[in-house]
């Protein structure tokens, strides 16, 4: 259910992992919007330099937002054997973001393939959830997608979105 103020935008590299708008929908729709459901949280300082010439949070700059999280996620978990990389990224604009309020953004793992994993996350201000990404990411090798281990499937697994499906 869309509210009309809502947009999404993707990204992805050409040739990458799909996921439908389905998909998308069933995570987003069911767990979402409540910063609970996430096992990892982040808060980080809006800045000045964030605004776009309306004074909202530029669209563009809430894609940092989302990274800096996504990055910090990353550290939390641990390295996998591979080198993993973002194959697709899904932006939903849900409200406007506000300068100077904080933003947490929560973050936590939607599916795991055999050589993928996709990662939710929302992004709050006020306790309201402004925004949500999904990200699709492929661990790699020398000849390009290479299968996940069974242990860093494990610890991924270990950080799904709370009362996601099983993985």
């Amino acid at each position: 259910m869309t509210t009309g103020r809502e947009s999404a935008a993707t990204v992805e590299a050409p040739g990458s992992l799909r996921t439908t708008p389905q998909d998308l929908s069933l995570w987003q729709e069911r767990l979402g919007r409540d910063l609970s459901a996430f096992p990892h949280h982040r808060r980080l300082q809006t800045r000045v330099s964030d605004l776009d010439g309306y004074g909202h949070l530029n669209a563009i700059r809430l894609g940092h937002l989302y990274e800096d999280a996504r990055a910090a996620f990353h550290l939390a978990l641990g390295r996998g054997e591979g080198r993993v990389l973002v194959a697709q990224l899904t932006f939903r604009y849900l409200a406007e973001g506000q300068w100077p309020d904080e933003a947490q953004i929560g973050t936590g793992i939607v599916r795991v393939g055999g050589s993928s994993f996709v990662m939710g996350q929302g992004l709050f201000q006020a306790g309201r959830c402004i925004g949500l990404c999904e990200t699709v990411l492929v661990n790699t090798g020398a000849g390009g997608a290479s299968p996940l281990s069974d242990d860093y499937r494990r610890v991924l697994r270990q950080h799904r979105l709370i009362s996601a499906s099983p993985a």
